[in-house]
């Protein structure tokens, strides 16, 4: 499957919302996917401007933690992402990043490695165990056959701790704006919602 296909499902599903990470033989770049004039850019938000692109190279050699897909059918209507058991990726536990991998989990008991869900959640799950996942235009397929772009963490490359404290905190901030909670994500009976909102309702009675 072409690199193409693969990425246009992806953008209609929100992809130009996450930082996107690609260099060259000279540039690093680190930025936002968007279409200008029918073509595919990436508008790079200068972040790695004094960065040599050598120094990515681990984000591609042993940095990817997971995959972005454009799936079909999900009680979710954004981009789902895939922990790398669900990408058939063995977890060599003589990495220390893998080690980690294996051993993170949220307060549900969602797994880092075999987590499916969200790209909101998975990022929110990945921060929260100091991973800062970014995407790479390189092709990855899933054990059910889907075909999305892999996920690396900035933070297996060797930079500063201010440009990761930088970048961590504009991932953080766009997750979290995806993340506001409305009434119909949790479950409760009406007198439930009366009470927790009880102060609220109280002083905006008409």
């Amino acid at each position: 499957m072409q690199l193409s296909e693969i990425i246009k499902p992806l953008f209609d599903k929100g992809l130009g919302e996450l930082l996107v990470l690609h260099r060259t033989n000279t540039t690093a770049v680190l930025g936002l996917l968007t279409y200008e004039k029918g073509r595919m850019i990436i508008r790079d938000q200068k972040y790695l401007s004094d960065v040599k692109p050598t120094l990515l190279d681990p984000c591609w050699d042993n940095g990817i933690i997971g995959v972005v897909c454009a799936s079909k059918g999900k009680e979710w209507e954004s981009l789902t992402y895939y922990g790398l058991e669900q990408c058939g990726v063995e977890l060599n536990l003589e990495r220390t990043r893998h080690r980690v991998l294996a051993a993170a989990e949220n307060q549900y008991g969602d797994k880092l490695t075999d987590f499916v869900g969200s790209i909101y959640r998975g990022y929110q799950l990945l921060l929260d165990n100091h991973f800062l996942p970014v995407v790479l235009l390189k092709q990855l397929g899933t054990k059910n056959g889907e075909y999305g772009l892999a996920i690396s963490d900035l933070r297996a490359a060797p930079l500063p701790l201010s440009l990761i404290r930088i970048v961590n905190d504009e991932v953080r901030q766009s997750v979290e704006k995806q993340l506001v909670l409305s009434v119909e994500d949790v479950e409760l009976n009406s007198d439930q919602f009366d009470k927790l909102f009880e102060s609220y309702l109280d002083g905006n009675k008409t």
